[in-house]
């Protein structure tokens, strides 16, 4: 695979960078870092330019996460609405997104700073923001600065450290595995909280 990737045409390669980054903004379950992996990877073999792997693929996240916070500031009241119709509004409570939103107004700043270290949060992060309706400026910004960091380490780790793929591609699963375990962790108590809370009323 490194071999026939490594022939490509370098713009070929640019452009594929720019909308799998893209798409992982929308599409969160689509595993954009391990490509970026491969390729700051083979561009530390002298195949392609690292700095247009980087700068691709943070035009093409931030392009992402602005549709998405679009999409939320327009019709993500409206979404949220129908799925409490749903079998899905038993599991969350209206009440629950909403107390959820608050607290999301509250500290969304730092969210929105720290989003790209949350694998799988990415999309619903920024979506939360736009119906927060925190301001578009504002999102851009944070969401920028979490991008261009987290790409950064993303693309060092490949160009530098992974001497051989085996090595990236461990740390990057290592990293999801355990963030996301965490993540769960915090879910499930925050869930119990709620649940033990609304027994005891």
């Amino acid at each position: 695979m490194f071999e026939w990737l490594s022939t490509r045409d370098p713009i070929f390669i640019y452009i594929f960078l720019f909308f799998n980054a893209f798409f992982e903004s929308i599409f969160p379950p689509y595993p954009s870092d391990a490509f970026v992996l491969v390729f700051s990877f083979i561009a530390g073999r002298g195949s392609f330019n690292p700095i247009f792997v980087y700068i691709f693929t943070v035009l093409g996240n931030i392009c992402g996460i602005m549709i998405i916070y679009y999409i939320g500031r327009e019709y993500g009241k409206c979404l949220i609405q129908t799925l409490s119709r749903t079998f899905f509004g038993r599991l969350l409570p209206i009440k629950m997104i909403e107390e959820s939103k608050q607290k999301f107004a509250r500290y969304g700043d730092l969210i929105i700073l720290l989003n790209r270290f949350f694998p799988g949060m990415r999309a619903p992060i920024c979506f939360t923001a736009g119906i927060v309706g925190i301001r578009n400026i504002k999102v851009f910004v944070y969401a920028l600065i979490s991008i261009l960091i987290w790409n950064l380490f993303l693309v060092s780790v490949g160009f530098y450290i992974g001497t051989t793929w085996v090595e990236a591609s461990k740390f990057l699963r290592n990293y999801n595995i355990i963030v996301t375990i965490i993540m769960l962790v915090c879910l499930t108590v925050l869930i119990l909280v709620y649940f033990l809370k609304k027994r005891k009323k």
